[in-house]
C-alpha cells in the first residue's frame, strides 16, 4: 500500500532510538562530571587538612579513571551521531532529489537553491557539537541543585545566572533569525549567477559580458555580505556578552564562596567545587548561543527540504499497464509549460500508428518544443491528453512510460559517466548488445571506438565532445531498450551529412521494428524518412496528413502564387516554405 508519509520527517523519526542511546550516553557523561567538583572539594576539605599524601593519590588515580570513561562515553556519543547523520543522509538523499526533479519538471526550481548543500548541512549539525549542547542542557537543573546543596545562595545566583543566558538565548533566534534568512537568499542569488557564468565560460568570453557580469556578481556578493555581516554581528555580540556574564557569573561564584567560608558558612573546597559545577551548568547554553547560527541554519535546511517533499510528493503508483506497441492519438484542446499563463499549443488533434514517422514543422515558436514534451510524458496538457493505445499518458507510472519513449532534446546534456552508462541511461543491468545496436544504428560506434577507452570512456557532462558527437550519443541514448514512441527535438541541427544519414537509417529502423518517431525539425532534408506531415503556426496545427498530400497542397499553393517560379517534383524546401 502507498504510503503518503513525509520522506525527511520518517528519515528524523527513524533517528529516535539512536537519540535515546545517546541521552543515555549523556546522563552517565553528565553524572559523572561532578567527579571533578567532588575531587576539588575533597582534596581542599580532606587532603589539605589532614596533610595524607595516600588520600589524595587515591582521589587522583580514581579522578584518572573516571576521566578515562568520560573520554570513551564522550567518543562513543559522537561516534553514534556520526553515524545517524549518515544515516539521515542516505534516508532522505533520494527523495529528495525525486522532489527536486518533480519541482523541475513543472518548472518551479528555484534560481540558485541548493537542495545539498542543506541536505550536508544538516547532517553535520546532526554529526556537529551543536547536537551534543542540546543533549547535555537538560541537565543544567541537576547542576544548579548541585550548587543549591553546596548553599543556598550559591543554587539561587547560579539559577539567575542561567536564566539571564537562557532569556539572551531565546532573544538571540528572535534578532538573528530574519537576517539568517535573508543572507540565505541573497547568497542563492550569488550562487546562481557564478554556477551560470562558469557554465557559459565560452559564451561569456566570446560576447565580452565578462566585466559586467563580475560587476553584478559583486554586487549580489556585497548584498549577501551585508546581510551575512548583520546576522553574524547580532549573533557574535550575543556570544560576547554571554561569555562575559558566565566569567561574571564564575568569579561571583567565588567571591560568594569565600565571603561564606569567612563566615564560617561554608568551606574552601565548596568555594572551589561550586565555581566548576556553575561552569558546568553554563556551558551547554552557552556553547548553543555560539552556535545559534548553525542551530538556525539546519533548522532552515529542514524545513526546506521537508516542504519541498511535501509540496512535490511522489504519487501514487498507477495501474501497471501493458507496453504499448499499437498507436498514438493526440488530443490537445489547449496546453503550456507547466506555469505558463498563457497556452503555447491549441487545437492539436491527430493519430499515428505503428510504424509512422511524422516530420513537425514550423518557425522557431510555433510551439514544436512545447508539443515535444507533451508527447515524451514530460508535460502533460492543461486540457486535452495524449494517448498510447487508448491509455493516457498521466496514467502510466513514469518509471514504465520512460522505458517506452526516446527523447532527444535540443539542448543535449550527458551525464557524469562512461559513454555505456549514458546510452544505456545509467540502467543498473545494462545490456550490451544493445548498447553496440542502438550506437551503430545512431551512427556513433565508430566514434566511440576510436576513443582510448572505447565504451568505457569517462565523458563527464560531455564537453570535449563537438556538438554533434554529443547529439549522436543522445540519439543513441533515446534509441535504447526499443522504445515505442522516439520523439526528437531537432535532432539534426549540429549533425554533418554523415550524421543526417545516420538519423534517416534510424528513423527507418524505428518504422521497420514497428515504433512510432516524431521529428521537430527545420530541415526539410528529414523529410526524406517520414511518412507523415504536420504543420504548426502560432501554437496551432494548421496541416496534417501524409506527406504526399500535404505536399501536393502546398505545392498548389505555391503555383497559386504568380511571383514565385513553379517548384520542381523534389524541391521540398519550398513547397514546405510555403506551409510556413
Amino acid at each position: 500500500m502507498f504510503q503518503n508519509s513525509n520522506p525527511v520527517k520518517t528519515a528524523w523519526g527513524s533517528l529516535r532510538k539512536g537519540f535515546v542511546a545517546v541521552a543515555v550516553f549523556s546522563l552517565f557523561l553528565n553524572l559523572l562530571m561532578l567527579a571533578g567538583p567532588l575531587y576539588m572539594l575533597q582534596v581542599y576539605d580532606r587532603v589539605l587538612t589532614s596533610q595524607n599524601i595516600d588520600t589524595l593519590v587515591a582521589l587522583s588515580v580514581l579522578l584518572a579513571g573516571v576521566f578515562i570513561v568520560i573520554a570513551c562515553l564522550d567518543l562513543m556519543r559522537m561516534r553514534i551521531l556520526g553515524r545517524l547523520a549518515a544515516r539521515f543522509e542516505l534516508s532522505v538523499g533520494a527523495p529528495v532529489l525525486g522532489a527536486a526533479m518533480r519541482r523541475r519538471v513543472q518548472g518551479e526550481a528555484e534560481a540558485g537553491e541548493n537542495l545539498v548543500e542543506d541536505v550536508n548541512g544538516f547532517r553535520e549539525f546532526i554529526s556537529g557539537t551543536t547536537l551534543t549542547a542540546f543533549f547535555d542542557a537538560p541537565w543544567i537543573p541537576i547542576y544548579l541543585l548541585v550548587l543549591y546543596v553546596l548553599h543556598p545562595f550559591l543554587g539561587l545566583l547560579g539559577l539567575a545566572g542561567a536564566l539571564t543566558l537562557t532569556l539572551m538565548a531565546l532573544i538571540n533566534n528572535a534578532r538573528a533569525r530574519t537576517p539568517m534568512q535573508q543572507a540565505a537568499q541573497a547568497r542563492g542569488r550569488t550562487d546562481a549567477l557564478f554556477r551560470i557564468s562558469d557554465k557559459n565560460a565560452e559564451l561569456v568570453h566570446a560576447l565580452g559580458m565578462k566585466s559586467d557580469l563580475v560587476r553584478r556578481w559583486t554586487a549580489l556578493q556585497t548584498d549577501a555580505h551585508q546581510h551575512k555581516t548583520r546576522a553574524a554581528d547580532r549573533v557574535a555580540s550575543f556570544s560576547v556578552l554571554s561569555k562575559t556574564i558566565r566569567m561574571g557569573l564564575q568569579s561571583a561564584v567565588l567571591g560568594m564562596g569565600a565571603a561564606l567560608a569567612v563566615i564560617g558558612e561554608s568551606t574552601a573546597g565548596v568555594m572551589i567545587a561550586a565555581t566548576i559545577v556553575l561552569a558546568r551548568a553554563l556551558a551547554p547554553i552557552d556553547q548553543l548561543i555560539g552556535q545559534w547560527r548553525t542551530f538556525l541554519a539546519a533548522r532552515g535546511s529542514y524545513r526546506k527540504i521537508k516542504k519541498l517533499t511535501e509540496d512535490f510528493a511522489e504519487a501514487p503508483p498507477n495501474l501497471n499497464l501493458p507496453r504499448a506497441f499499437k498507436s498514438m492519438d493526440v488530443r490537445i484542446a489547449q496546453a503550456g509549460p507547466p506555469l505558463a499563463i498563457n497556452a503555447t499549443i491549441r487545437a492539436i488533434d491527430f493519430s499515428l500508428k505503428a510504424g509512422d514517422i511524422l516530420a513537425v514543422i514550423g518557425q522557431s515558436g510555433s510551439g514544436k518544443t512545447t508539443l515535444g514534451k507533451m508527447l515524451a510524458g514530460i508535460w502533460h496538457p492543461q486540457r486535452g491528453e495524449v494517448l498510447l493505445d487508448g491509455s493516457p499518458m498521466s496514467k502510466w507510472n513514469p518509471e514504465d512510460l520512460g522505458k517506452q519513449i526516446g527523447y532527444l532534446p535540443q539542448d543535449v546534456e550527458l551525464f557524469d559517466g562512461t559513454i555505456r552508462e549514458n546510452i544505456a541511461r545509467f540502467s543498473t543491468a545494462i545490456d550490451d548488445a544493445e548498447v553496440l545496436r542502438v550506437a551503430r544504428e545512431a551512427g556513433v560506434h565508430k566514434l566511440v571506438s576510436g576513443l582510448p577507452d572505447g565504451y568505457e570512456t569517462r565523458i563527464g557532462r560531455g564537453f570535449f565532445l563537438s556538438g554533434g558527437q554529443r547529439q549522436r550519443l543522445a540519439l543513441a541514448r533515446a534509441l535504447y531498450g526499443d522504445p515505442f514512441v522516439l520523439v526528437l527535438d531537432e535532432p539534426n541541427s549540429d549533425l554533418d551529412a554523415e550524421g543526417e544519414q545516420a538519423l534517416r537509417d534510424a528513423l527507418l529502423a524505428v518504422q521497420e521494428r514497428g515504433g512510432i518517431a516524431i521529428v521537430m525539425t527545420h530541415r526539410p532534408a528529414t523529410l526524406q524518412a517520414a511518412n507523415k506531415v504536420m504543420v504548426l503556426r502560432n501554437g496551432n496545427q494548421t496541416q496534417f496528413g501524409d506527406k504526399q498530400d500535404v505536399l501536393k497542397v502546398n505545392r498548389r499553393n505555391v503555383l497559386d502564387k504568380p511571383t514565385q517560379p513553379a517548384p520542381r517534383q523534389s524541391d521540398e524546401t519550398q513547397i514546405i516554405g510555403a506551409a510556413l
